[in-house]
């Protein structure tokens, strides 16, 4: 499959995922990523506040300061917090998919046993792997997607106009989606026992699948976040208020189920391209009655 085609697969089951989501009751999944969430943007904007708090403070008590060590002090504390809002803001993406793994994996899990019958016994240690491995997926394609940020923002800068809001805004977008939706790929090809290698190997073969996956599921998540912070800053006039106010529900919304809906699309998509039914690492329902495990 060229990557149109692969594309329009990913975006195609996102649809079908809701249903599948609805048809089995699997829905309550969502509660794991809603307590998530939450928790990510109330630090987030907790770090936010604080930095704000402390750049008032060095504002109105600069001419106080004396010594480089105050200066130092005050600066350390700014780049910390600042970091951290960063960290639990713009990252917020990839931690989600690494604070979940354990949640997308069953239900990954979950889903492709309704639509295969294979069957992966709970195992710890293999959870805990699985949970690791996450990370290193995460912070590699965290590294690779600022890599190449970095790249377009000093090929932009040879560029005005139109041209070069096209490259800082559109191309980092692209390389997003692409890594967000690698991660979710990743669950399904480590039951398939792929290394991270192979995988990568994969998906890169699958660019299409990965684009679509990634795609809905960081504009559902960033919209949000734009909705968020614009919905903090303005008046307190009522129709303002109630308009933003509804948009700030739907797209806390659409971002909640985000991860499950992605990981839901990212199976479905697997099982057309590579019929997860002939996966020989998984053990068939009746096969389990058969050796006593059952």
């Amino acid at each position: 499959m060229n990557f149109f085609e692969l594309l329009i697969l990913g975006y195609k089951n996102y649809w079908k995922g809701v249903l599948f989501l609805i048809k089995h009751k699997l829905y309550w999944f969502v509660i794991f990523p809603v307590v998530i969430f939450l928790g990510i943007y109330w630090l987030g904007s907790y770090f936010y506040q604080a930095q704000i708090r402390i750049s008032l403070e060095i504002s109105h008590s600069a001419s106080g300061i004396s010594t480089l060590n105050e200066m130092t002090w005050f600066t350390a504390k700014i780049i910390f917090l600042d970091s951290l809002s960063v960290l639990f803001t713009k990252f917020a993406l990839y931690i989600v998919v690494v604070l979940l793994a354990p949640i997308l994996s069953i239900l990954s899990e979950k889903i492709e046993e309704l639509i295969t019958g294979n069957k992966y016994p709970f195992n710890l240690s293999q959870l805990l792997h699985d949970v690791r491995r996450g990370l290193k997926i995460a912070f590699r394609n965290i590294m690779w997607e600022y890599f190449f940020i970095v790249l377009v923002l000093g090929l932009a800068s040879f560029f005005d106009g139109a041209v070069r809001a096209v490259l800082i805004f559109s191309i980092p977008m692209m390389f997003g989606f692409y890594f967000y939706g690698f991660s979710f790929l990743d669950y399904i090809n480590e039951r398939r026992r792929l290394n991270i290698q192979q995988s990568v190997y994969f998906v890169s073969n699958h660019r299409g699948l990965a684009v679509a996956i990634g795609s809905i599921y960081s504009v559902f998540f960033l919209s949000y976040h734009a909705v968020f912070y614009k919905f903090s800053s303005l008046g307190t006039d009522t129709p303002t208020q109630l308009l933003w106010g509804t948009l700030l529900v739907i797209t806390f919304f659409l971002a909640v189920i985000a991860p499950i809906i992605a990981i839901t699309s990212a199976t479905l998509s697997m099982h057309e391209l590579v019929d997860l039914s002939k996966n020989k690492f998984a053990v068939k329902a009746g096969h389990e009655k058969e050796n006593g495990t059952v």
